[in-house]
């Protein structure tokens, strides 16, 4: 059990509840510019004007570049080149700019953290890349506003920048934990610490006064249960994480595996593995055009080509797994039909197989009127043989018959275990010539034979029962066929045993 950071003497409950009272009492805690509070009030405010709002984003130069270059990117879609604030509102609206540059103000690498282990590149990267993943994934359910999704999707992560700028030295421990295996950080933090970053940042963000809708799906979205979140901007930003979590570099030593995103997007959104992979291909692709608008370096997000290269990795990977659990499931369908017509003592087929193989060859004989023969066969004075040596040592003769007579039978001819010391052979398409001559030489190589045995070798003989039939009524006459190859059997018994006797008969005879 891992060590908790929080302390080794008092309650958990009542440490943890001093550690979430120090973030939100403590001076390291990041608090919104003038603008941005500004930005807020008019936020509140249906009736803002385009001037306002423009003469607003106006008193932050650096936040006015930022608006500027994100309404001329890509990203926003918009065709004509925009110069100036008024243009920009009047281009896209007046709410969806507020929200635009609320969203841009937080988006800063150049915060002043001391936490080791949280890179704060990469930290402004995958929020990024979560706000534009949410806003695609609005647009794409028509749920939520596009640019209300954007800002959550940037603030849902902001958590973990305020639990590591006033928490610094606990906090780097948790990242090291993390880091340490495939956990989800928000479960070690809730492990480590008692509450995760998504309850640190919805409690901050309702004290800023951001949008409640915003502040209550970043409060949910990260919820330890096991049910997805209730809210649809929830939702949006539990995928938009896993898409982050994907693009973001990874300072784990076990790199974030793609079956959970893809298991996420099939859940909560029915998109196949073709159009996830799609999505997060054009979240990539817009997410690299906004790393260039915040000036952040490349090694600050994954680059696709190796993340496509290990998706397809590891698709190749479950393809074969796929397929060996095919083939696995293929060689147990085989073992159990192996079993289901096997004689477990003799190796050779079983009555029940025995029974299906004569059922095929009347129905076939029924449709082309050729012959087809039987023989029983029955190893001689078996009993006695038993009561002298012991049935193991009988157990042994069974066994060595049968193969014999698997061995030395054509490779057309099917030889199973009827019951008991009882042994018999299909033959299809023989007439009795080949009859005899099949079980003579069944006969001969059980004759000439010593079954390897503890004391001294031993010698046993069979006899043998032969039908050749000619004609078959019908297919359920098989019962009257065995009869008939019984009844040879009987007779070469009572002729001195180790001997063949045959007879042929037409359908109409099995029945006399």
């Amino acid at each position: 059990m891992t060590r908790k950071i929080v302390s080794n003497v008092c309650s958990g409950e009542f440490m943890n509840s001093i550690l979430f009272k120090k973030i939100e009492v403590s001076p390291r805690l990041p608090t919104p510019p003038a603008v941005v509070m500004r930005l807020l009030d008019l936020t509140q405010n249906e009736n803002t004007t385009v001037h306002e709002l423009a003469d607003t984003i106006a008193l932050d130069p650096a936040l006015t570049s930022k608006v500027l270059r994100f309404v001329n990117s890509p990203i926003s879609g918009v065709s004509r080149t925009v110069t100036s604030l008024p243009h920009a509102v009047a281009m896209l609206g007046v709410r969806a700019v507020k929200l635009l540059a609320l969203s841009l103000s937080f988006l800063s690498p150049r915060h002043d953290c001391n936490c080791p282990g949280f890179d704060t590149e990469s930290f402004t990267m995958q929020s990024a890349i979560c706000g534009i993943a949410s806003r695609k994934l609005a647009e794409l359910t028509k749920t939520d506003a596009p640019q209300e999704a954007f800002l959550a999707g940037l603030l849902s992560q902001i958590g973990r920048l305020m639990v590591a700028m006033t928490i610094p030295k606990e906090y780097a421990a948790v990242l090291e934990i993390s880091n340490q295996s495939p956990t989800d950080l928000a479960l070690v933090e809730q492990d480590e610490l008692g509450f995760n970053y998504a309850d640190i940042g919805a409690r901050v963000l309702r004290r800023w006064r951001l949008p409640m809708n915003v502040c209550e799906a970043i409060s949910q979205y990260r919820q330890l249960s096991t049910q997805p979140p209730e809210m649809s901007l929830g939702k949006i930003l539990l995928a938009a994480e896993s898409v982050a979590v994907l693009l973001s570099p990874s300072a784990s030593k076990t790199p974030p595996s793609s079956d959970s995103y893809f298991e996420i997007m099939q859940n909560l959104f029915d998109m196949d593995h073709e159009q996830a992979s799609e999505f997060l291909s054009n979240v990539a692709s817009e997410a690299d055009e906004m790393r260039q608008t915040l000036s952040l370096p490349p090694h600050s997000m994954r680059p696709l080509e190796e993340l496509e290269y290990a998706m397809k990795e590891r698709v190749a990977e479950l393809s074969m797994a796929v397929h060996l659990e095919h083939q696995q499931m293929a060689e147990n369908q085989e073992e159990l039909m192996r079993r289901a017509t096997t004689d477990a003592l003799t190796g050779i087929g079983n009555r029940a197989a025995l029974d299906a193989r004569m059922s095929l060859e009347l129905e076939r004989i029924t449709r082309s009127g050729q012959t087809f023969g039987l023989l029983m066969i029955d190893v001689d004075n078996f009993k006695a043989f038993n009561d002298t040596h012991g049935h193991q040592a009988g157990d042994c003769v069974l066994k060595e018959v049968a193969k014999l007579l698997d061995d030395n039978a054509r490779k057309i001819d099917y030889v199973a275990r009827y019951g008991g010391e009882e042994v018999a052979v299909i033959a299809p398409e023989t007439a009795m010539s080949g009859l005899m001559l099949l079980a003579e030489r069944l006969r001969q190589a059980v004759e000439g034979f010593q079954i390897p045995w503890h004391e001294a070798p031993l010698k046993v003989t069979i006899s043998i029962g032969v039908a050749e039939i000619t004609e078959v009524v019908s297919a359920d006459t098989a019962p009257a066929i065995i009869k008939a190859a019984d009844d040879q059997l009987y007779q070469a018994k009572a002729n001195g045993r180790n001997c063949v006797c045959s007879n042929s008969v037409t359908g109409a005879a099995l029945y006399a």
